[in-house]
């Protein structure tokens, strides 16, 4: 059962340094302020369950060190493999499996196997497994209008048509900014009424749910038309499975999933003021465990303790190529690093050619599969910027490098 871990967070990670909640995610602070947002947030624990089971391990590691890798900034050199997770990536922890054993393990920038990693948007993934688990149990429509499982969305003639698969695939067509680098984005009012940052002087501290109700109230485009990232419409998404589950969202996730990946860690769940997740991107994991929620994807939908989570069909459907999204993925905004890319049900279709994808956050996290090649790798991290096209490269780099190696050891 969880268990409240922080009910009055100090919003002091380290007093001495002056790292707190105006600049956790500074830079120079990351290392420690992403390991520590129990005391930025009120936070409950994510119960592991009674069935821990042990990562597999490879009787040999991939000699991943000795890599030579292109340097990012300067083509025409080399650099190591450390040197490019280390000084490129600013990679924090990095885990692959292949052919369903460990195969490198390694920790960097002070992060130990025993710290939890706040895994931002990764969460929206693993939340979308909670989703996709109702959706087979005919508890969600995705045809259905979005506001027939949350009726303040229903009251409000923007949200009107908006369905729950449009959601889902970040296509409401709700006018929203996400842009970090526009101070002026609805993001940034979002995130201070989440607790990422303090409020603004005489700005009210709403929460989650009331702001989406009070703030998200225009169209920007037809649903269904375009993609637009949008952190908000997970939280959506985890007050629609509220409402069929009659449940809290945390004791969704820890009944209904966490509790069935053979976890040796209890995770940490960030909640707003009111009590309500950040489902968007605020569950802190251990690097293993984190590895331990993506195996299912990997596997059929099969978990490491052997449990059916969900249907093959779910992560088969990730990796498959469709026109049409990339066509609805690419209008706004065309992605460089994956001209070929699409979006759907919270994953990011990285090279679905090759029957890739991905889970992505800021700041250089991501649970990364090959289906082809049967590896996956799980990588946290310190990017100094939230994301853009040279966070997107060194992660492409990487996950070639990768798959390459997969296939020499197939």
């Amino acid at each position: 059962m969880s268990r409240i871990i922080t009910s009055q967070p100090t919003l002091n990670i380290s007093p001495e340094l002056a790292i707190n909640q105006s600049n956790w995610d500074h830079p120079e602070h990351l290392a420690i302020g992403q390991l520590t947002m129990e005391q930025l947030f009120k936070t409950v624990s994510v119960d592991r369950g009674c069935n821990t089971m042990p990562l597999p391990q490879a009787d040999q590691h991939w000699p991943l060190d000795d890599e030579i890798f292109s340097d990012i900034l300067r083509p025409e050199r080399t650099i190591t493999a450390e040197q490019f997770l280390n000084r490129r990536l600013f990679n924090d922890a990095l885990l692959i499996v292949h052919r369903g054993k460990v195969v490198h393990e390694s920790y960097r920038n002070g992060m130990s196997a025993q710290d939890r990693h706040v895994i931002h948007s990764c969460t929206k993934s693993l939340i979308s497994i909670l989703v996709r688990q109702a959706v087979e149990r005919r508890l969600l429509d995705p045809s259905a209008e979005i506001g027939t499982y949350v009726p303040e969305l229903a009251a409000l003639k923007a949200w009107g048509s908006v369905t729950l698969q449009q959601v889902w695939n970040m296509q409401a067509g709700i006018n929203y900014s996400e842009d970090y680098t526009d101070p002026g984005a609805h993001y940034w009012s979002y995130a201070r009424s989440a607790g990422y940052y303090p409020p603004l002087a005489g700005e009210p501290v709403l929460g989650v749910k009331k702001w989406i109700f009070n703030n998200l109230t225009e169209r920007s485009q037809r649903p269904g038309e375009e993609f637009l990232y949008n952190s908000c419409l997970t939280n959506v998404l985890g007050m629609a499975l509220e409402s069929v589950y009659r449940q809290p969202l945390v004791e969704i996730f820890e009944q209904q999933f966490y509790r069935h990946v053979g976890a040796e860690m209890d995770g940490y769940f960030n909640t707003d003021h009111l009590g309500f997740p950040i489902a968007e991107g605020q569950l802190s994991l251990s690097l293993r465990d984190f590895a331990r929620c993506a195996w299912a994807l990997a596997n059929e939908g099969r978990s490491l303790t052997g449990e059916h989570l969900f249907s093959p069909e779910f992560p088969a459907m990730l990796a498959t190529p469709s026109v049409e999204a990339q066509k609805i993925y690419q209008r706004l905004q065309p992605d460089k690093v994956f001209p070929q890319g699409q979006y759907s049900h919270q994953y990011w279709g990285v090279d679905t050619a090759q029957r890739q994808f991905s889970m992505l956050g800021i700041h250089g996290q991501f649970a990364w599969f090959d289906l082809d090649n049967d590896v996956f790798a799980i990588g946290v991290g310190s990017f100094p910027q939230q994301d853009g096209e040279l966070m997107m490269l060194c992660l492409k780099e990487l996950w070639q490098r990768i798959s390459a190696q997969a296939k020499i050891h197939c």
